[in-house]
């Protein structure tokens, strides 16, 4: 899964390697938009920069060229990369902490000038680990080749900002995904019950937001918008999304970025409370 992990990037090149052909061959920025509006991201931003760049003058080329590389990153991290998460997680995390409260391994480790702090952050650094392997490495390398694809360098001074993004998109995904991954395998002796609990969270999540925003529709001007709201916490992924879109400059709502910040600080700090309460336990037996 790792390897196919890498594998994304690679196609996401060509709508890099597109957009900037389009900027100097105006017959190529239909095509370019073409794919732009089948990527399977947010259809608002889509047509908005779908326009922008239909209509773009020279002066504001480095502005689009910011905002079409932010989208394209987003989508990356949003689609390929958070199905490979879930999966590689739900393989790699349940058996962490679940088969030492089985066997009892506490009472080796903590026998040893080792903490529990200690203890779970070795924990954490494992998912860490994997997470960085499938988003923040391809993100990043995504970003070299689309600057080796610029016509010239000095298209960093114009996009400098992005690999921070990456960084941050990254700790705010890594944080509560790796904490709640744990707490689950924290509160079971069995994996199969901590895999479970957390491949339901994420589709049971999906499908309570989807049936919710199917009866929230409104209609402006002839076109059916969608006001997420609260029922964005719901569901991770979009609780996820509705933060990462904001770090990328890309969504300014803070009727939903501020709860979604709010619910997944809530997330991580009483997933690590529960890890330390379970990972406790044993020595007090």
């Amino acid at each position: 899964m790792l390897f196919l992990a890498i594998l994304p990037p690679i196609f996401f090149a060509l709508p890099f390697f597109l957009f900037e052909q389009a900027m100097r061959d105006p017959a190529l920025a239909q095509d370019f938009i073409g794919m732009l509006r089948g990527m399977p991201q947010n259809e608002f931003v889509q047509e908005t920069l779908a326009l922008a760049l239909d209509r773009s003058a020279p002066e504001q080329v480095e502005v689009l060229r910011h905002q079409i590389w932010s989208f394209l990153l987003l989508t990356l991290f949003r689609v390929p990369q958070s199905i490979v998460m879930v999966l590689v997680i739900g393989i790699a995390a349940p058996p962490l902490v679940s088969h030492d409260i089985r066997s009892r391994a506490f009472l080796i480790y903590f026998s040893k000038p080792i903490s529990r702090l200690k203890y779970i952050a070795g924990k954490l650094g494992t998912i860490t680990f994997f997470l960085m392997m499938i988003t923040t490495l391809p993100a990043l390398l995504l970003y070299g080749v689309a600057v080796m694809l610029s016509p010239t360098p000095a298209v960093i001074l114009a996009t400098w900002d992005l690999p921070l993004r990456v960084l941050v998109a990254s700790v705010v995904l890594i944080l509560p995904t790796t904490a709640m991954a744990l707490m689950f395998s924290s509160m079971t002796t069995e994996s199969r019950y901590a895999g479970f609990a957390w491949f339901a969270v994420w589709i049971l999540g999906n499908v309570m937001f989807s049936v919710l925003m199917a009866f929230t529709v409104e209609v402006v001007d002839g076109v059916s918008m969608s006001q997420p709201g609260w029922i964005t916490l719901l569901s991770p992924y979009h609780t996820l999304g509705a933060v990462q879109s904001w770090i990328f400059d890309l969504s300014t709502d803070e009727a939903t970025v501020l709860p979604a910040v709010s619910a997944l600080v809530v997330v991580t700090i009483s997933s690590i409370a529960v890890v330390f309460h379970r990972v406790a336990l044993p020595m007090r037996a």
